[in-house]
């Protein structure tokens, strides 16, 4: 790691701070809550890295900051190591490398989300954590566009065909309980749910909550398998909450577990905020 630090030289300090925040201004700050809070600090990867100004507010929390991302020579911040990373390809690292990942707006731009989730399974330590922002589609504002358009919010047109490589569009958006199955089949246990900001948008369509929790419960009833009709009644609670109702963003917190040890279905396990 290098031998610079937040107080080393003042004028790069102040540079890095002002670099590009490619997620929203607010989604950035929750983020660096939440890695405010873990009891100790270790090594992390931060991807998609860009300029770097996620990864350097990480290293200032006392974070071992490694960024990845497709294009290093974007990154800015030298006195951090960014290494090619491709997040649509297994990742350049060895196993158990890392005890954080942190992901910001990024699974929705990949062209396999399973493999990815695998990879950061596969590079974390034991007890690690992931964490990771969406768009959460599933917000009322953006039901409502979706009603109307067929398209999702922050997903305002049809995806450019023409223009795959790199993938800046958003060709996978992906819901909460999309999220929760895949983090929990290969690997990890959701421990927290939250959110950066409350769209106006959604907040006029709110008096809809008591609707759509029995509708959920109508389209829900048929499972037959009991750890499943668990799970259900936590995500149904999810779903009807504040955060996935109101809320712009979808920022998971998820921890690597033992597969083999741990059952996938710990309702309990999810903090409230």
């Amino acid at each position: 790691m290098s031998s610079f630090n937040a107080q080393g030289d003042s004028a790069d300090a102040r540079a890095y701070d002002r670099l590009q925040i490619i997620a929203h201004e607010k989604t950035h700050s929750k983020v660096l809550e939440i890695f405010g809070r873990f009891p100790f600090r270790g090594p992390l990867l931060e991807i998609p890295a860009g300029e770097g100004a996620l990864a350097w507010q990480l290293h200032k929390l006392g974070y071992e900051v490694t960024g990845g991302d497709i294009d290093p020579g974007f990154f800015k911040v030298r006195p951090l190591k960014c290494i090619y990373l491709d997040m649509n390809r297994p990742f350049p690292l060895p196993d158990g490398s890392f005890d954080f990942i942190s992901c910001v707006e990024g699974i929705e731009h990949l062209q396999d989300q399973f493999q990815f989730v695998r990879e950061c399974y596969r590079i974390l330590r034991p007890n690690g954590h992931l964490v990771m922002s969406t768009p959460n589609i599933l917000n009322l504002g953006s039901r409502l566009k979706f009603l109307f358009s067929g398209f999702y919010s922050l997903i305002p047109r049809p995806i450019n065909e023409f223009s795959q490589v790199p993938v800046f569009d958003h060709i996978h958006p992906v819901t909460y309980y999309q999220l929760r199955y895949m983090l929990h089949t290969q690997g990890f246990q959701i421990t927290e749910i939250a959110t950066d900001i409350f769209r106006r948008s959604a907040a006029g369509l709110y008096w809809l909550k008591p609707a759509i929790r029995l509708y959920s419960i109508r389209t829900m009833r048929k499972e037959r398998d009991p750890q499943q009709r668990a799970a259900n009644r936590e995500i149904r609670r999810i779903l009807a909450s504040p955060r996935l109702l109101l809320g712009r963003t979808l920022i998971l917190v998820a921890r690597k577990r033992d597969r083999q040890a741990i059952p996938v279905v710990q309702a309990s396990a999810v903090q409230e905020p």
